[in-house]
Parts: structure tokens; sequence; C-alpha cells
């Protein structure tokens, strides 16, 4: 049975009007409100009927694509993809087009089957592909099918394709580098698997600021969270680093906000106080890092203007405009909050 708007109301708990002002970009929505209905749209599946802007019948589809790898997508804690989807509707809608949402499982086989009736249907388009968790492969037969396609915090290396990705490794040596001015020598490093290119850039960054700084990076001190990296991973990270032999780091940067939670919660539970004693910093800046006990200190990405990039370049794309492809990368500004003081 098709998903309706009935079924996205009810899942995200607001009005049907509220969802229809929400996909006609009408009214004053609040950005938590209309981020929550688009990830619950997501969710479940929902294709929103023809936006009505204008009266152009010749209208095209655009879909945005995400794996459902990405379990924390309905978060709102956790609602990067979400935000960027928003950011992509804002642009578009006014374009008369028609956005749908599918997700895709992460097994070859049947994304196979599904990217293929997408590239059939001769309304489509163009594409957007959203988040690290979609296989180089499908990337591939996409643009093997000669489809307007973009990718959001995701990059080919050594492909020609269109992409809006984070100035991640400027992020972490920046934050980095904040610890540093602290006074802290002994940083540690939480992070995911290095196959995830923004994970991997931020290890860099954090290398390198280490580098700079004349700082040894003891492997003691250094955590990669495999296969997935969340609060719970970073919990463990931090209890395995933090019951190592002396001398104990005084500083850790995590590379990204669920990890840094996780991080302060092991650190917590094993006595020591933070920032006092410990400093924690994280990144991705996810609506709970300021409500945080202490308030973590972070790198903030620009979720929304990620989308409103992603869906201005599709659209040239279709249109012919600057036919070769573009990579676009977007600045990141550290956030000092309370997890991080000087050096004890």
């Amino acid at each position: 049975m098709a998903v309706t708007i009935h079924d996205v109301a009810r899942e995200a708990g607001v009005s049907l009007s509220t969802v229809s002002r929400v996909f006609n970009n009408k009214g004053n929505i609040s950005n938590e409100t209309k981020e929550k209905v688009i990830a619950v749209a997501a969710k479940l599946g929902y294709r929103p009927r023809s936006y009505k802007r204008q009266e152009n019948t010749d209208k095209k589809n655009i879909g945005i694509i995400f794996s459902k790898r990405l379990s924390n997508l309905i978060h709102d804690s956790f609602s990067f993809y979400s935000q960027v989807m928003a950011g992509v509707e804002e642009i578009l809608i006014p374009h008369n087009y028609e956005i749908f949402f599918r997700t895709i499982s992460g097994k070859a086989k049947e994304d196979a089957v599904v990217i293929n009736e997408i590239i059939k249907d001769e309304k489509i388009a163009g594409l957007i592909l959203t988040g690290y968790d979609i296989e180089r492969e499908i990337i591939l037969k996409i643009k093997k099918g000669n489809l307007p396609l973009v990718l959001t915090d995701n990059e080919v290396l050594d492909e020609n394709i269109d992409c809006v990705v984070n100035d991640n490794v400027s992020g972490a040596r920046k934050i980095v580098k904040h610890l540093i001015s602290l006074g802290h020598q002994r940083i540690a490093f939480c992070g995911g698997p290095l196959s995830h290119n923004s994970l991997n850039e931020r290890y860099q960054g954090y290398k390198q600021a280490l580098k700079e700084a004349g700082l040894e990076i003891n492997r003691q001190w250094v955590f990669f969270c495999e296969p997935s990296f969340n609060i719970e991973d970073g919990y463990n990270a931090a209890l395995k680093i933090f019951t190592n032999p002396t001398p104990i780091p005084t500083a850790v940067f995590a590379a990204n906000d669920p990890i840094a939670l996780g991080v302060m919660k092991a650190i917590k539970e094993l006595g020591y106080r933070i920032p006092e004693e410990i400093s924690v910093a994280g990144f991705d800046d996810i609506p709970t890092a300021e409500h945080t006990a202490p308030a973590l200190t972070t790198v903030r990405i620009y979720k929304n203007e990620m989308g409103v990039l992603a869906g201005k370049r599709l659209h040239e794309l279709i249109h012919g405009v600057n036919p070769k492809p573009i990579k676009i990368v977007m600045s990141v500004d550290p956030v000092l909050r309370d997890s991080t003081a000087p050096c004890p």
C-alpha cells in the first residue's frame, strides 16, 4: 500500500496541514519541524504530490537517495542528512521540480535493480546521492546512464562526478590547534573507519596539527570505531584509552559528535571532570551538542547550505550550464563551548 500524507503526519506527530505546508514550501514552519517531516517522509518512502508553484505541466522528478544503513537519519539529534535534504528542496521547489526520496539497502544486487528502474524512468531529471554510505559501483552505474548527478557528503576519487563536501582536514586542524593553544600536548583521537572519506580526512587534520606543533602521536591514544561510529562506540573507545597505563591524555578530539558524546560519558563514569581535568571536542555540531553537560566544543558543518548548493548544481547540470564536473568544498568553523579548557 502506498504511503500517504496521513502516514507521514502520524509518524512525525504533526498535523496534515503542517506536512502539506512543508512540501509546498508555504507558511512559517520551523527548521526543526521541516527537517523532522522530511526525514520521516524519507524513512517511509513517501512521494509528495506535484508542487503547484507553477502551472507548467512538463514537470521533471528529482530523486534524493540515501542508504538504509544511515539508521540515525530519523533521530532529531542526528539530523545531518534531513537538513541537507531540506536545503535541496529549498532551492529546487521554486523551479517546479517534483522531489521524491528513495533508500537503497547497501546490497549491490538489490541496489542495482532500484537504480536501473530509476535510470529508465524518463521523468527523472536528475539525482542527488546523500552520504558516504553508497557503494562506488552504484554511483558509477548512474554516471554511465548519463543522468545528471550530484553527491553530497561524498566523493568518488579518480572520477569526474559533481559533489558537495566539507573541508574536513581544515576543520580538524582548527579544532586540534585550539586544544594545543590551551596547553594540551597529550591529545587522543577517536574516529571511525578510514574507508569513510570524511573521517579519514579528519584523522589527517588531527595528525597535521600535531606535527606542526612538534607533538608525537601516541598510538595508545588513537582508536578507530568500526564498523559503526556512534555514542556507544565512543564510550567503549574512551574506556580503552583511559584504562591504559599513565600518562593519560588531557584532551580528546572525536571525529564526530556522537563519538564525542560517548567519550564524555565514559570519562565521567571513570571519575574525571570535564573540562577541568580532560577536554573533549567533536565534529559536525549536531543539535544535541549545545545541550550536553558541559556543552560540547565542536566543528560546525553547514548542512542546509550543502543541500542548497547541491540543488543549484543539479539544476545547472539539467540545463547544460557549466557541464564540466565541479567539486564544491564547504568551509567549516569551530564552535567553542564549555567542554574544552586550559590544560590542568
